[in-house]
């Protein structure tokens, strides 16, 4: 059959894809993966390809550059984001609303010259053109719903972290049941409805949620929703590199990994609020190897390096991890399936764009790891924290919980069959 992968503009929405584009085509199935110009992350189209798959460019850099220039020049420490705080009960609403801000900018309903729609357009050509037999979209690119309707083919969400797009609609659909609370039209239909429209389609609740969801999230994670969840293991993809010299060997003490994340770097820069020169000058007596992938923007203010601090750019988290002790981290879904597929225990600072104080708790709650607030870091406790979390065995068979619960998730190969089965189900 023909698969179509549709993601968000992001390279940390493209690697969560890639184990089961691999699993398709090894069963030999066709598959390519299309996503729009990347603004923020211009490299998405090509790690498409760096990764061995077909990539689709759906273009669209020109509008989008303008579209998003609002949302641009909001990022920052204080910008409202798409994290769902299980503390806070009105989280889902600015989730909500900072969403359909995102659909407006990068999915514009509006015409262009031409009565065209750069990107909605592009995407429903080349799938009438193709035709899929599955449509496979991310999230937040909503849009692969639409073209896997307008030619016939199967479709369903592939999650690349917690579901916050069910629960924010499952809350929505509970409010416009209650007349003392419905908002006079769903936020989100006034993205939607035009949009469909375009194409001569009605609106179903799959336009949303898909017709069957693919949850790379662990079991014990997952939101208690009225939906149909397929498992799938979560196995970690981060890019490729040559091996650097000095990981071909053990090192000679501890190491501990220090990263904040692809999407973070990109879109919040040194506005990370991790405080760097401090943390860096904690732990420069302590007999450990701390490496840190960090960009020039990050190290700017950091000035020398202590001589237990190695700083790189990027190396894959696959290549530094078998041999460490510890991963700090932002609470990334992609560290975090990094960090539990070799049973190394965590430090989470979370700084919260979707799921990472979610991500962070489970953490904490499993004896994997121990999670610091990152609105009000204590560089010493911090320092004192890392000594134990490599020092202390509870925390590596913590981690180990973990690992023996990403294996009880089907590989992607095993999810091949599955597939198979549900597209010949609703394909149209």
């Amino acid at each position: 059959m023909r698969v179509l992968f549709t993601i968000f503009p992001a390279t940390a929405h493209l690697y969560p894809v890639v184990p089961l584009a691999w699993a398709l085509q090894s069963a030999g199935h066709e598959v390519v993966v299309a996503s729009p110009e990347g603004v923020v992350d211009p490299k998405v189209i090509s790690n498409i390809t760096a990764a061995g798959l077909t990539a689709v460019s759906l273009g669209g850099k020109e509008e989008l550059t303008a579209s998003l220039a609002p949302l641009i020049a909001g990022a920052g420490p204080n910008r409202p984001t798409l994290a769902l705080d299980p503390d806070d009960d009105n989280a889902w609403l600015t989730a909500r609303a900072v969403l359909g801000g995102m659909f407006n900018a990068y999915y514009p309903p509006e015409q262009v010259a031409g009565g065209r729609r750069p990107i909605l357009d592009t995407l429903v050509e080349f799938a009438r053109n193709w035709r899929p037999d599955l449509v496979l979209w991310d999230p937040l690119a909503p849009t692969g719903a639409v073209a896997a309707r307008a030619c016939g083919a199967a479709h369903a969400r592939l999650l690349f972290g917690m579901d916050n797009i069910g629960t924010i609609r499952s809350k929505t659909r509970q409010q416009s049941a209650d007349p003392a609370s419905a908002p006079a039209e769903d936020p989100w239909m006034a993205w939607l409805a035009p949009v469909l429209a375009r194409y001569g389609l009605d609106f179903t609740e799959e336009t949303w949620v898909g017709q069957w969801t693919l949850d790379l999230t662990q079991s014990r994670m997952r939101n208690p929703l009225d939906l149909a969840y397929v498992p799938v293991r979560r196995v970690p993809y981060n890019g490729a590199a040559m091996l650097p010299e000095w990981l071909h060997s053990r090192p000679e003490r501890p190491r501990a990994v220090l990263t904040l994340g692809v999407s973070r770097r990109l879109l919040a820069g040194r506005h990370s609020g991790f405080p760097m020169r401090e943390f860096f000058d904690s732990v420069s007596g302590l007999d450990l190897e701390l490496v840190a992938t960090l960009n020039g923007e990050q190290l700017s203010a950091v000035g020398t390096l202590p001589d237990n601090v190695r700083a790189l750019e990027y190396v894959p988290l696959n290549q530094v991890l078998p041999n460490s002790s510890a991963i700090i981290h932002h609470g990334g879904g992609g560290t975090f399936a990094a960090a539990v597929a070799f049973k190394v225990p965590q430090f989470v600072v979370p700084l919260p764009m979707w799921d990472e104080m979610v991500t962070a708790r489970y953490v904490a709650r499993r004896g994997a790891g121990l999670v610091i607030d990152a609105a009000a870091i204590d560089v010493d406790v911090m320092q004192k924290d890392l000594v134990r979390l490599i020092e202390e065995p509870s925390f590596q068979l913590g981690a180990r919980g973990l690992y023996e619960d990403m294996l009880a998730a089907p590989a992607p190969k095993d999810v091949v069959p599955v597939l198979e089965r549900l597209t010949a189900e609703h394909r149209g």
